[in-house]
This record gives C-alpha cells, structure tokens and sequence, in this order.
C-alpha cells in the first residue's frame, strides 16, 4: 500500500529539517503527555476543577489541548522550520470537510448506539451523576461545542497531521505507517479494557486512510469532534475514562445485559457491536484510500507522459 502520494504525506517534505522517526516519536509523546500533564496543572489553577466532569473542567481542556498544540507548533515552526499548516491543515476546502465530518461523526455514533438498542444493550436505564439534562443542559452544550473542536482536533493534529505524515514520508511499508501511530492513539487514552483499546485503534485506522485521502485532516476531525461529543454531553455516556455532569439525554447500558455487548461501563466504546460497526467503516475508508491513490498514480503518469493517447475503451 502506497501512502506517499498524499498530500498530507507529502506537505512533511517542506521541512528544512528532518527528525528521525524516533525523534518524531518524542515529539509527539510530550505534545500529548506533557502539554496535557502540564496543562492540566494550569487548568485546575484557573478553573478551580480538576477533571471532575463540570462545565468548567471541560473548559479547561481548551488550555490542556491548546498547550499541547502550542508544543507540536513550536517545534515544527522553530525547528523543523515550516508553516503550521502543514501538519494536515493546508486544505481550501477545510471547513467544509469538518462540518462533513461533523455530521458524519453523528451518524457514526447513532448507527454504534442503535445498534446497541436494537440487540438489547441498552433499554432505557439511566447513567447517575448527571447534574442537568434535558432543555436546562441545551445552550450548556452548545456552549460546549469549541471545547470538543479544540480537543479531537488536538489529537488529529499531532496523530494524524504530525505523526503519520512523516511516517508516510520515511517509511516504504505504508501498512507499518498507518498502524504504528494508530497503536499509539489507542494507546494514549488509557483506557486498556481489550474492546476498548481495539475500538480505538480501529477509529485510528479509519481516521488515517481518511485523512490519507483527503490529504488533510479536516473530515477526521470533524468526525472526531461529533464522536466524542456526542457520547459526551448528548447522551451522557462514559468514555475515554470521563464522565460528563452535563447532557441532553441520559441513557445508559442494560444492568442484565452482558459487559461485552453493552460496554459496561465504557460505553459505547467497550461494546463488540462498535467493533463490528467500526471494522465495516474502516474497510470502506480504506477502500476510498485506494481508490483515491489509483487516481493519484494515474495523474502522474498523464503528467509524465502528456502525450500518451488516452484509450477510448471500445
């Protein structure tokens, strides 16, 4: 599998200065381990909450995620010497790509969550601890939507935009580029329940060959961003080791039913029926990776050899 042809690999190629993957590596592991640990510090300070799952815990993550970016920045400005925007993010048609995705993502989610009522998982319990639901939780959530672009736009940024570009850029196996940096997005958000690390992993996978084919990471995040959001704070189910107080519908997974199909208590996230669900997702994207790249190939051959007669296909 080729994965050079990218754009997203290939915007990596206006650097002046090329790390070695092991530095990339570093890089990536403090922009995500060290801006989110020091940021977080920051974040408790200011807010008064320390991940505690309120609206102002959640506001923090802007400054946990926005250190983080501020690392990965610094580094690919002042080192690798080249535009921000060229860790996936050059891309004309980004914000038409992200509200794509954004909706997409919603889609996603309520396929993964209708498919847990329709085979029993979830019939109508509810998850406590939430502090406001329903039509006095609407303008909260809302007012939440920049926390959630700023935070699954982060990880894509350094994952996706920073980490997998420049393994497309350096390494031959296509396979090992896309796996390597999805084992560590899985990996990183610590939840390592088996279901739930291979979910993950495959949300990693489906994110690549997206991104991969769009050339910038735009509809991932987009996708991303609606995910977490609405597991979050629109129905107010676990995830990613968090909890939300805040959420428009409570619902939860069957207290009889087993772990494995209701993902206990990680949600929709712990569940075999999103791993069915996210392996057919990742099958097509990578389908629309190939096919993508197919045309790729065969505009550098036209552009090679300009005269070259195109078959009329009788």
């Amino acid at each position: 599998m080729n994965v050079s042809s990218s754009p997203l690999v290939q915007q990596a190629d206006t650097a002046q200065r090329r790390p070695n993957l092991i530095v990339v590596w570093i890089v990536a592991l403090v922009a995500i381990i060290g801006g989110q640990g020091i940021g977080a510090v920051i974040a408790g300070a200011v807010t008064g909450h320390e991940l505690d799952g309120s609206v102002p815990a959640q506001w923090g993550e802007v400054i946990t995620n926005g250190l983080s970016l501020l690392l990965l920045a610094l580094w690919v400005i002042f080192y690798e010497r080249r535009s921000i925007l060229s860790v996936g993010l050059r891309d004309r048609r980004g914000f038409v790509r992200f509200g794509t995705g954004f909706g997409g993502g919603f889609v996603l989610f309520a396929l993964a969550l209708g498919l847990l009522v329709l085979f029993g998982g979830y019939s109508g319990n509810t998850v406590a601890g939430h502090t406001t639901t329903g039509s006095a939780a609407v303008w909260i959530v809302l007012s939440l939507v920049p926390v959630w672009i700023v935070q699954s736009s982060t990880e894509e940024i350094v994952v996706r935009g920073y980490l997998l570009q420049w393994h497309g850029l350096k390494l031959t196996n296509g396979w090992v580029a896309v796996i390597a940096p999805s084992i560590l997005f899985a990996v990183v958000h610590l939840d390592f329940h088996p279901l739930v690390l291979l979910n993950i992993f495959l949300f990693g996978l489906l994110f690549s060959f997206l991104s991969l084919a769009q050339g910038s990471i735009w509809l991932a995040a987009g996708i991303h961003t609606a995910w977490n959001m609405a597991q979050s704070n629109i129905f107010g189910l676990p995830g990613d080791s968090s909890f939300r107080e805040v959420t428009l519908f409570n619902v939860g997974p069957d207290s009889v039913g087993s772990a494995i199909l209701t993902g206990g208590d990680y949600g929709v996230e712990g569940s075999v029926l999103t791993t069915v669900l996210l392996a057919a997702a990742v099958f097509c994207a990578y389908r629309y990776h190939r096919a993508v790249e197919a045309r790729r190939a065969a505009g550098h051959r036209d552009e090679r050899h300009p005269g070259t007669a195109t078959p009329s296909g009788r």
